[in-house]
């Protein structure tokens, strides 16, 4: 916008001081000329806010993709965590006390990293303005510990 009034006046400007040595044909044409460049300035400045206006559109739409395809992947992994551990939790029937202690201590703890997640996943619902690369890349890191910790 500042840019735009400063290209105006200094048209304004240029225009009076050749205006005023010109008769009145070239005044006319020179004042064309003059509202021909304004005119060209609007529409390039027009164009320009369009084209970001439309970046950021686009930008918005991959954003609420990429959050859609990770909230469905993030469910995808949490299924698949309490699957396996259901699984743990059926072969620990038969296990030793030894081994069932063993396995209550670790599953506690690998509890403690779910219930982490699952804060991380209300988080990516109410936090839209967190880096996103940042957020997603925590995010991967918690399942693959949870998923390393159930091997």
């Amino acid at each position: 916008m500042k840019k735009k009034v400063t290209l105006f006046v200094s048209i304004l400007v240029i225009s009076f001081f050749t205006m005023s040595s010109c008769s009145r044909s070239e005044k006319k044409d020179v004042a064309e000329s003059t509202q021909d460049a304004q005119d060209k300035v609007e529409q390039k400045v027009d164009n320009v806010a369009s084209d970001v206006k439309d970046g950021l559109n686009q930008t918005s739409e991959n954003i609420k993709q990429e959050r859609l395809d990770m909230s469905t992947k993030i469910e995808e992994k949490r299924q698949n965590i309490k699957e396996d551990m259901d699984k743990m939790d059926a072969r620990m029937e038969k296990a030793t006390a030894d081994e069932k202690a063993r396995w209550k201590v670790r599953k506690a703890k690998m509890q403690s990293k779910i219930d982490d997640l699952n804060n991380s996943i209300d988080e990516l619902k109410l936090d839209t303005k967190r880096n996103w690369k940042e957020f997603k890349s925590d995010l991967n890191k918690k399942i693959d510990n949870i998923q390393e910790d159930i091997k």
